[in-house]
């Protein structure tokens, strides 16, 4: 059972990941610039299934080339279904039946903007909850832990705690004060 690559096994392994990236890249029509992160998602799938491998039963690059054309198959037909559920238009077409010229940039409403194209949420309503309730989250928490909720925002609290200036037991102190005191105004946390 092998859990580890040695750099020897990633020099024999990874021409056999760039070359499985790029024939499912061409494949799909996909751009130059995605088949690196193909490649990264075959290797990572492949560290996955080490423990399967056994050197009885073959040599680690058959096992490699069989883990990238299964996880091939799987990524193929994932990119497919999200190319189907796209929209095939760009906002720069024209839209058929009009008497004068019209873009679909032209015709979508500047409230709703790119995101309404591209399937999100435009409910001003819901939009408008969301930044009442963001302002009375802020109203209860103290100024000072306003530049903690933006580094949450990046980080987990052990990665701000170990590069921000408080000591994570202050930091995990003074998070716990935040939940409480939102939960006192009503703000529960989600899940």
């Amino acid at each position: 059972m092998l859990t580890r690559l040695s750099l020897a096994d990633l020099d024999l392994i990874r021409p056999i990941a760039k070359s499985q990236a790029s024939r499912l890249r061409r494949t799909l029509g996909r751009p130059g610039h995605e088949q690196e992160d193909i490649e990264q998602d075959l290797l990572l799938d492949l560290i996955t299934r080490l423990r399967s491998f056994d050197p009885a039963r073959g040599t680690l690059a058959a096992f490699a080339t069989v883990c990238f054309q299964h996880r091939a198959a799987r990524l193929a037909t994932r990119l497919r279904r999200e190319k189907r559920e796209r929209h095939n238009a760009t906002l720069d077409d024209a839209v058929p039946g009009q008497e004068e010229p019209l873009t679909l940039a032209d015709i979508i409403p500047e409230s709703e903007g790119y995101a309404a194209w591209c399937g999100q949420n435009t409910n001003a309503v819901a939009a408008l909850e969301r930044r009442l309730d963001l302002d009375r989250a802020s109203a209860m928490l103290d100024e000072r832990d306003h530049s903690i909720c933006a580094s949450l925002c990046h980080a987990t609290p052990h990665e701000v705690g170990r590069q921000g200036p408080l000591p994570r037991s202050v930091l995990y102190r003074r998070i716990r004060e935040m939940r409480l005191r939102l939960l006192i105004g009503g703000i529960s946390s989600p899940g």
